[in-house]
C-alpha cells in the first residue's frame, strides 16, 4: 500500500488481522490506519499490553506469526505494521478525545487534526481503548 488512498480492502484486511490477533490471545486494545504524508504511505498501528510487558521484539514476533497464518492471505505489507505501547502519546490523545467529547471513534475517519500535539493527516480508527 503505497498510495494516499486507503481502500475498503485494506480496511477489511486490517480488521481481519485484528480479529486474528485477538483470537490468538494477543489482545489488541487500540488499532488504526495512520497516513504518513512524508512517506506517502499508510501504517497499521497496533497497541497491546504485550508491548509494555515483553517489549517490541516479542510483540512484533507474535504479530508476524499470526499475520502469516491468516487465510485468505491479507492484502497488507507486513512492513506497514507498527506496534506501539498503549501509553503512546497519540493513543493517549485519542483516548482523551473520546472521553472529553463523549464520543466513540470506532470505525471513524479522522483527518487534518492535532491530537496530543501530533498532527494526524488522515486516519481510520478501528478502536481506541
Amino acid at each position: 500500500m503505497g498510495t494516499a488512498t486507503l481502500v475498503d480492502k485494506e480496511i477489511q484486511d486490517g480488521k481481519r488481522l485484528i480479529d486474528a490477533l485477538n483470537q490468538a490471545g494477543l489482545y489488541v486494545n487500540s488499532a488504526l490506519w495512520l497516513y504518513l504524508p512524508e512517506k506517502e504511505t499508510w501504517r497499521l498501528i497496533l497497541t497491546s499490553p504485550l508491548f509494555d510487558k515483553e517489549g517490541p521484539l516479542k510483540t512484533y514476533k507474535e504479530i508476524i506469526s499470526v499475520f502469516g497464518k491468516v487465510q485468505p492471505e491479507l492484502n497488507i505489507n507486513w512492513m506497514n505494521l507498527v506496534a506501539i505501547s498503549p501509553k503512546h502519546k497519540l493513543i493517549k490523545g485519542l483516548r482523551k478525545l473520546q472521553k472529553d467529547c463523549n464520543l466513540s471513534l470506532l470505525g471513524k475517519r479522522l483527518t487534518n487534526n492535532m491530537v496530543n500535539r501530533i498532527y494526524v493527516d488522515d486516519a481510520y480508527i478501528y478502536q481506541i481503548e
